[in-house]
C-alpha cells in the first residue's frame, strides 16, 4: 500500500470527506483527490501536516508499519499545538487555564478520579450522605 492509499484509508477511518479532512491541513478537496490517487506527490510539507493535524504516526504514514497513531511526544505536541490553533481565543483562554489546572494537580501530587471510578463510587457516596443527614435529625 502506498503513502497516497494510506492517506486515503486514514480518511475514511474517520469518515470524513475529501473537502472535511482537506480544509483542516489546507488543501482543497481536488488537490486531495489527486494525492489519494497518486497523481500528485505527497510533498514533505504535507506529510508533516497531515501527521501534526490528525497525530498519525510518521513511520505508519510512509511505511504502514507500526500503529497508525503517533506515540512520539513531538507529535503529541504538534498535535496539541494544532488543535489549540483551531480554537477561537475564548476557547485558547479555557484551554490554557484547564492545563495549568492540571499541572497545579501534578505538583501537588493530587490523584485524578477517572470518569469510572467517580461513576463506581457515586451510588456509596449518596447512601453515606443519606445517612449522615438522618441521624444529624
Amino acid at each position: 500500500m502506498s503513502i497516497n492509499e494510506r492517506i486515503k484509508k486514514f480518511r475514511k477511518h474517520l469518515g470524513m470527506t475529501q473537502a472535511e479532512f482537506g480544509c483542516k491541513i489546507g488543501i482543497v478537496q481536488g488537490h486531495l483527490t489527486g494525492l489519494e490517487s497518486g497523481k500528485k506527490n505527497v510533498t514533505p510539507k504535507t506529510f508533516k501536516v497531515i501527521c501534526a493535524a490528525y497525530g498519525i504516526s510518521e513511520e505508519w504514514l510512509e511505511t504502514g508499519e507500526g500503529e497508525m497513531y503517533a506515540q512520539d511526544s513531538e507529535q503529541q505536541t504538534n498535535r496539541v499545538i494544532h488543535l489549540y490553533n483551531e480554537l477561537g481565543p475564548e476557547l485558547q483562554d479555557f484551554m490554557l487555564k484547564q492545563v495549568k489546572g492540571l499541572l497545579e494537580l501534578q505538583r501537588r501530587q493530587v490523584p485524578i478520579v477517572s470518569k469510572k471510578s467517580y461513576a463506581e463510587n457515586y451510588p456509596k457516596r449518596i447512601i453515606k450522605r443519606k445517612i449522615k443527614k438522618k441521624s444529624q435529625k
